[in-house]
This record gives structure tokens, C-alpha cells and sequence, in this order.
């Protein structure tokens, strides 16, 4: 993969072949030819909503997120958030982590792109099915 457009590519293919996206409003930007951001939502077959930011750069290759937010909700009311944004160095896997509905504290989590947010969903939403 050399380009921003390859990966957004092979993003808008996952989401076609997601089980749980009922729907999408995504808007890709190319900042430059190796970096740009997608923002939007995912419309899933749940009535839940996946809103998403993230600002990826393509280096030897590879997509490097560098910022990212995604937030699964029902109705305006949180499921799971996950973020990198620095306001949590408390957290061990700083700056990385996640708010879960009910926790006042944020949780650990893993770097997170798209595709390993709906992996995560799916299994969710396919649990409780």
C-alpha cells in the first residue's frame, strides 16, 4: 500500500463486507498523497452508531494511525469510546484507552484503527444475537 486513496480503499471494502453496518456517511479527505482522514458514522443493524475520526499516515508502506476517536452509541447515549487523545497519562497504556458506559475511569486499550473497532463490535453485536 504507497497511498492514502489505497487505504481508503481497503477500508470502504471492510465496511462493505461488515455484517453489522446497515449504513454509512463517511468522508474520506486526502491531505496529502500519503496522509488524510476519514470522519462520519456507521449506521449498524443494531440501531447503534459508530461515529469515527481517523488521521492516518502511510510510511514504508503501512498505515501509522495518528489520531483517532471512535464512539459507539445508542441514542446519544455511550457504549465505548476509544481515543488517543493525551489526557489520560494515569492510564498504563497511555495515551491510548478507552470510556466504557458506567465506568467513571478510563480503561486500557489497545492502538486502535477502524477495522479492529467493528472486529470488536461485530463480535458484540453477533454475541447478542
Amino acid at each position: 500500500m504507497q497511498t492514502i486513496d489505497e487505504y481508503f480503499k481497503k477500508i470502504q471494502d471492510m465496511i462493505s463486507n461488515s455484517k453489522v453496518v446497515a449504513s454509512t456517511n463517511i468522508e474520506y479527505i486526502k491531505v496529502l498523497e500519503n496522509e488524510g482522514y476519514m470522519r462520519g458514522t456507521l449506521t449498524l443493524i443494531n440501531g447503534s452508531e459508530l461515529r469515527l475520526l481517523e488521521y492516518t499516515k502511510i510510511s514504508n508502506g503501512q498505515p501509522m494511525i495518528l489520531r483517532y476517536r471512535f464512539q459507539w452509541q445508542t441514542e446519544g447515549e455511550l457504549i465505548t469510546r476509544w481515543n488517543n487523545a493525551p489526557h489520560h497519562p494515569e492510564v498504563e497504556t497511555f495515551p491510548h484507552h478507552k470510556h466504557v458506559k458506567g465506568e467513571d475511569k478510563p480503561k486500557t486499550s489497545k492502538a486502535k484503527n477502524l477495522t479492529s473497532v467493528l472486529k470488536e463490535i461485530e463480535a458484540e453485536i453477533v454475541s447478542k444475537s
